[in-house]
């Protein structure tokens, strides 16, 4: 089951690459960090809380995120309010409180809020411009942390919070995409 998240996660964004480099998605590199940042903490609390096969999807999400925050640079988004610069804040006090205290309850919730939280730029953009960013990503994202939970040797609120979080908030941009879409095509 860990494997198949896998599957699915390198699917997802090899989509959004493509679509990317089409020019049919305009990446949001502050964003990208932000995630890349939030997964990558809620990786090490799967890793140190032995959440096994069910965490590499929490860790390959994360390196995807990061390399897809360079790519941003070369063809998406190049402005970025405050509140996008208190969220990367907020991600890296939320990275450095883990390594320092190894408390995996609250860093994760921690990071899930901020995640969630985080989610508001692109929410913002799905609503204003629903065009530019991939209804499949966002779904297919939605849909990858279903097998790691199934995949997990150690399910608590600590490995379990973050890829819920993320369930529930790529559906729900998933769905404004497309219901913006669909409103943007009636005559």
């Amino acid at each position: 089951m860990g494997a198949l998240a896998v599957v699915i996660t390198l699917a997802a964004y090899g989509i959004y690459v493509w679509q990317t480099l089409r020019g049919e998605a305009r990446p949001h590199p502050l964003s990208w960090l932000i995630f890349g940042i939030l997964t990558g903490t809620a990786y090490l609390v799967q890793r140190d809380e032995a959440a096994g096969p069910g965490s590499w999807v929490m860790g390959i999400t994360a390196i995807v995120c990061l390399l897809l925050c360079l790519m941003s640079f070369w063809r998406g988004e190049r402005t970025f309010p405050w509140y996008e610069w208190a969220f990367l804040v907020a991600a890296a006090v939320i990275f450095i409180f883990y390594l320092w205290s190894h408390e995996p309850t609250i860093s994760a919730a921690l990071a899930a809020i901020v995640s969630v939280l985080g989610f508001g730029p692109t929410v913002t953009k799905a609503w204003q411009r629903p065009h530019s960013d991939s209804i499949t990503t966002f779904a297919v994202n939605s849909i990858k942390f279903i097998p790691a939970f199934f995949a997990m040797d150690n399910l608590t609120l600590a490995t379990c919070v973050m890829p819920a979080a993320l369930v529930v908030a790529n559906a729900a941009v998933a769905l404004i995409i497309y219901a913006r879409r669909a409103h943007h095509q009636v005559p």
